[in-house]
């Protein structure tokens, strides 16, 4: 269920009817209930008393502050990073982002390099807490990023603010590493919101 909340499947306001996810992945209803009681518990999932459980429609107000915090957290990770990421690191980094430079127009090869590239950008901080929220922050934002995405639009010329991110852990300058990152979050929030009219 998470995986099709924020891959857009299951959209804002859908109903989640325990009974036929159960039946549609063969298991009990049991531990479906309890994956909804924790998908609400991580703020997906919405359940109202006596109506049964939604996937949460978030408010332009809540999408702007889920990109915020992961804003910050990314920030953070990678000013701590900058001081310490490893040579190796940086060419992992670096084929990273060629894997995401030739992924062409598939969204959900995309989302799946980005997703790669940013969990080795966050991994520079040695922090594996702060790495873990930072994915699960950047995860809260992929159905407005897919949404964007679909209109046709593109969040950047490919890679190139990634690069400048990779250039900032490289310099050692973590206020610069830091910064690039809020900006290039916060300029995909911008971006989204303007396209969904938030």
């Amino acid at each position: 269920m998470h995986e099709r909340i924020v891959s857009g499947v299951l959209s804002g306001g859908t109903r989640l009817i325990p009974e036929a996810i159960a039946a549609e992945l063969g298991i009990s209803r049991m531990p479906v209930r309890e994956a909804i009681r924790q998908l609400d518990a991580e703020g997906y999932v919405t359940i109202r008393p006596n109506r049964g459980a939604v996937v949460t429609l978030r408010t332009g107000r809540e999408i702007t502050e889920l990109f915020e915090i992961r804003a910050a957290l990314e920030g953070a990770a990678l000013r701590l990073g900058a001081g310490t990421v490893s040579a190796e690191a940086l060419a992992d980094l670096d084929i990273e982002l060629k894997r995401l430079r030739n992924v062409g127009t598939d969204h959900a090869s995309w989302h799946e390099r980005h997703d790669d590239l940013h969990d080795r950008l966050c991994r520079t901080s040695g922090r594996l807490q702060l790495e873990a929220e930072c994915r699960r922050y950047r995860l809260a934002v992929r159905p407005y990023m897919r949404l964007y995405l679909q209109s046709g639009r593109n969040f950047e010329q490919p890679g190139f603010e990634h690069e400048h991110l990779i250039d900032a852990l490289r310099s050692g300058d973590g206020e610069l590493a830091e910064r690039m990152a809020r900006s290039h979050i916060m300029a995909n929030a911008d971006a989204i919101a303007q396209c969904l009219k938030l």
